[in-house]
């Protein structure tokens, strides 16, 4: 049988072992039934929709890590609250105008 691997952000990873363990299975059948479910179109189980949720919430966290180094970089990681509002403000301005 082929072996397919991945890497997930350690708190997803402490939810899938956890999801496995209530459901009495190994984290490897937990993962390729919800995998096999989702490959054929089947209905969005429980599972699936637990699974879809800590794969966008590890996006999230990997995102908001990359965004922080970002501002980092550029000096923009001591900003107050209503500096930000503003960056946001002039953002979405900037992409109005662009439209």
């Amino acid at each position: 049988m082929p072996t397919l691997s991945f890497h997930v952000p350690a708190p997803a990873s402490r939810k899938i072992r956890a999801a496995a363990r209530k459901q009495g299975q190994p984290v490897s059948r937990f993962l390729r039934a919800a995998a096999e479910a989702a490959a054929i179109g089947g209905a969005v189980t429980g599972l699936g929709r637990e699974l879809e949720r800590m794969a966008i919430d590890g996006l999230a966290i990997v995102s908001l890590e990359r965004v922080r180094a970002r501002a980092k970089t550029a000096g923009l990681d001591r900003l107050t609250a209503a500096e930000i509002t503003a960056e946001i403000k002039s953002a979405r301005l900037d992409r109005r105008l662009l439209r």
